[in-house]
């Protein structure tokens, strides 16, 4: 009878710690106590032109009291290519990292080891499979949160952004009197479509439409495209709810002037452009390329800044090094953001894999400038297209004018070597039922 009722309480012991973890957010102390603290915010999927006073009113409030670059762009169309971008300043073609499912690998110079090295206490809280420690993302973080966990049968492959915020949050609790680094990840915007309190209740008397295959039947039964637009804008304001918690604590705690708050995306989302419904990851349109980049820190980042030039997502991590006064890195947005310099643009090599988990990965790359951007596929066609007349990308020529061609072949020819996805089977599942694996 006794050992029976020590092994259940060894099962609930046991459950309890897959549920929650480690229980309370334990109390790391930072070294520093000067600077600010940092909180650098991913959104999954995010099109630039989803953010709007109407369906983001939390990110254009950072815009309105910071600085909003309008024409930034990802490096890649995909989560962890992206991500790692953001993070470490390399783009595909430099980490050789490309698609999901990749082991990052040993990255000392990204954001986390760099905010460590300077005495900052560091937490990260993510969202989906692509972006869990089994990839190596949570090196250099003092905290990393990454529970998909649903229950006891097995892990999920994703969670809301509600749960990730309340984690986040939890820790924000105990470390707000410390100069902290966090970075928090909402994934909501990825598909399939349905935000809290929304129903999957779309018209299906049309003709079927060529949705994403992972997506689950009641969304595929759905024949109006309009319905997807409508529920990924839902999507879209769910996220900015849940980053709004976060920022409305940090006022109530009297630290958000005193923090570099920074909103972007990984990628975009095709919603119908070029007949790619509802998808990202196998091309290199704008529609999946533009993301959003708001950038606030009172005193330090000019208010209501709007800069139109060209912004690779890569400039992120330079431009909070120099922020942070760890250095002078090239290529930082720092100038810019206090009005000494202006925007100028800088050019955007984008890379995605035209066949996911192949050996060697086949690899897409879009070089793109303010007017201009030549596609190099891994066929060896050769498209471009002229962005001031043709901005919608409709009609390509055979080949760009000037130097563009080869500015963009001697940047492939050093590249690295592409990094083969690694996966077991239980990833292998996850990232099928995210629409990474076809």
């Amino acid at each position: 009878m006794i050992r029976q009722q020590l092994w259940g309480l060894m099962l609930l012991a046991a459950v309890a710690a897959y549920l929650w973890g480690s229980g309370e957010p334990k109390h790391l102390e930072s070294s520093r106590s000067t600077g600010p603290n940092v909180l650098l915010i991913t959104l999954d999927t995010t099109r630039a032109d989803a953010i709007s006073a109407e369906q983001t009113p939390w990110v254009m409030r950072m815009a309105d009291e910071g600085a909003q670059f309008s024409l930034a762009v990802s490096t890649a169309p995909i989560t962890q290519p992206a991500h790692l971008g953001i993070l470490s300043g390399e783009p595909p073609i430099r980490s050789g990292v490309v698609t999901n499912g990749t082991h990052i690998g040993d990255r000392p110079g990204m954001l986390s080891h760099r905010l460590k090295a300077g005495g900052w206490v560091t937490a990260a809280f993510v969202s989906a499979t692509p972006l869990t420690k089994r990839f190596g993302w949570d090196q250099g973080w003092d905290h990393f949160g990454d529970n998909l966990s649903e229950g006891i049968f097995g892990p999920s492959r994703e969670r809301s952004s509600r749960q990730t915020v309340d984690e986040a949050l939890d820790w924000l609790a105990v470390h707000k009197g410390e100069r902290f680094g966090v970075w928090l990840h909402l994934f909501d915007p990825h598909g399939p479509y349905e935000a809290p309190g929304a129903g999957v209740d779309g018209p299906t008397d049309g003709p079927r439409l060529d949705l994403p295959g992972y997506w689950p039947e009641a969304h595929l039964r759905i024949t109006d495209p309009a319905w997807f637009v409508t529920a990924y804008g839902a999507e879209v304001a769910e996220v900015d709810r849940q980053l709004g918690r976060v920022i409305s604590r940090l006022e109530q705690w009297g630290i958000l002037d005193d923090t570099v708050v920074v909103i972007t995306a990984d990628h975009g989302e095709s919603l119908t452009e070029h007949g790619y419904l509802f998808d990202h990851g196998d091309h290199l349109f704008d529609a999946s390329l533009r993301v959003p980049l708001v950038l606030r820190w009172p005193g330090h980042i000019q208010a209501g800044l709007k800069a139109d030039c060209l912004t690779p997502t890569t400039v992120i991590l330079p431009t909070l090094v120099e922020l942070l006064g760890l250095g002078a890195p090239k290529r930082s947005l720092a100038s810019v953001l206090d009005g000494s310099e202006p925007c100028v643009a800088i050019p955007v090599l984008a890379s995605t894999v035209s066949e996911r988990f192949a050996d060697p990965p086949p690899i897409d790359h879009a070089y793109r400038t303010d007017d201009l951007k030549r596609v190099v596929a891994a066929s060896g066609k050769v498209q471009c297209f002229d962005l001031v007349s043709d901005a919608a990308e409709l009609a390509p020529t055979s080949e760009c004018p000037g130097d563009i061609a080869a500015t963009m072949d001697a940047l492939l020819a050093t590249g690295a070597a592409a990094t083969r996805p690694q996966t077991d089977r239980v990833t292998e599942e996850q990232l099928r039922g995210l629409g990474y694996i076809e």
